[in-house]
């Protein structure tokens, strides 16, 4: 089925909230010239259809947050990145990355990538001028020029927002075949520069969600992005996930069976948007390193569940959830509470 693309008001308004490549397009000047070198002994070389395999881009557990950092040291390009030793409201950039990555069951690698892709912020061994190229280097809460909001200031609140980005184009795939623009496995479409694509993948379709052009041996397109993976997969030794598989959802993770939930006695709330990994819970959550804190929520006749735990002031819930205060199961009073990520 063939899609064409326009770019009416609509169209135009999601460029400018969510796609750095519909507006104004990145500068080649920010980039490094290995970023445009494509990797000695690849088997397979570019295919505009096929940019990235599902299981890889949704691999969060193939790179922790020191490989990050030890990939920021040392990166490709031969130095230390500026973000080695960044920190964000408080945040580590490796961290902001790692917690990223686990929230929303995107590999960090892909999060680094766009990264450079965005801003060059990887091949910069300084803080970079003008700060907006750090402090909304995904454009995330930015409408038109300077126009930002800045609750959403900082690359660790970036860093998220582009991961649920991601997420909700491969949850919105899972449930509609595609995503709100159009984008979808075995779908036929015309990029912003006037090529036919057929992604193969669900990555691959979450891709072009994101950056509808494919600019190939430029920046600014799908090729950058499928280049920069190959050239810091190489850097940071990532040879796939070991299982090939996607699972081991954790918390507030989206599900289709209690299969995909990681968790001890873990189930999928199935009846919820896009499914929600929880367990069934006394007071207290699981809790692991690098894993979104949750909290026993008192659903009252059902009793008590663990939902991932939320800042109101900065919500990061997922598509169809709000970010409102529950009490803990068999507590008191409301004053033993915290807000988590649920339905109203």
């Amino acid at each position: 089925m063939l899609r064409v693309r326009g770019l009416g008001v609509l169209a135009l308004l999601l460029c400018l909230l969510l796609a750095p490549a519909c507006g104004k397009e990145t500068e080649r000047g920010v980039l490094q010239e290995m970023d445009f070198q494509t990797p000695e002994g690849l088997e397979v070389g570019f295919d505009r259809n096929e940019i990235l395999d599902t299981a890889s881009f949704a691999d969060p557990d193939g790179i922790d947050a020191a490989q990050v950092q030890k990939f920021l040291h040392r990166t490709p390009y031969q130095r230390a990145s500026f973000l080695e030793t960044y920190q964000s409201n408080g945040v580590r950039a490796a961290d902001a990355i790692a917690k990223a990555a686990r929230t929303y069951r995107i590999n960090p690698l892909i999060l680094l990538v766009y990264a450079q892709a965005a801003q060059g912020l990887i091949g910069e061994p300084n803080y970079p001028f003008p700060p907006e190229r750090v402090e909304y280097v995904f454009r995330c809460g930015c409408l038109q020029g300077n126009n930002c909001q800045p609750e959403l200031a900082g690359f660790d609140r970036q860093v998220d927002c582009l991961a649920r980005i991601l997420r909700v184009s491969l949850e919105r795939i899972a449930t509609d075949a595609q995503t709100a623009a159009g984008w979808g496995p075995d779908q036929t479409s015309i990029t912003l520069d006037n090529l036919k694509v057929t992604p193969v993948t669900e990555a691959t379709a979450a891709i072009y969600d994101r950056t509808p052009r494919v600019a190939e041996g430029e920046a600014g397109g799908t090729w950058l992005i499928w280049n920069l993976w190959n050239v810091y997969a190489g850097g940071i030794d990532y040879a796939g996930p070991i299982s090939g598989a996607i699972g081991g959802g954790w918390i507030g993770d989206p599900c289709q069976s209690s299969a995909g939930c990681g968790i001890e006695s873990g189930s999928c709330a199935v009846d919820y948007p896009g499914g929600l990994c929880t367990v069934a819970c006394q007071g207290d959550c699981p809790a692991q390193p690098d894993r979104p804190e949750s909290f026993c929520a008192d659903f009252k006749t059902s009793g008590g569940f663990c939902l991932q735990v939320c800042n109101p002031g900065a919500s990061a819930c997922r598509e169809g959830y709000k970010c409102i205060r529950l009490k803990r199961f068999g507590a008191i009073d409301a004053s033993d509470s915290k807000h988590v990520c649920s339905l109203d």
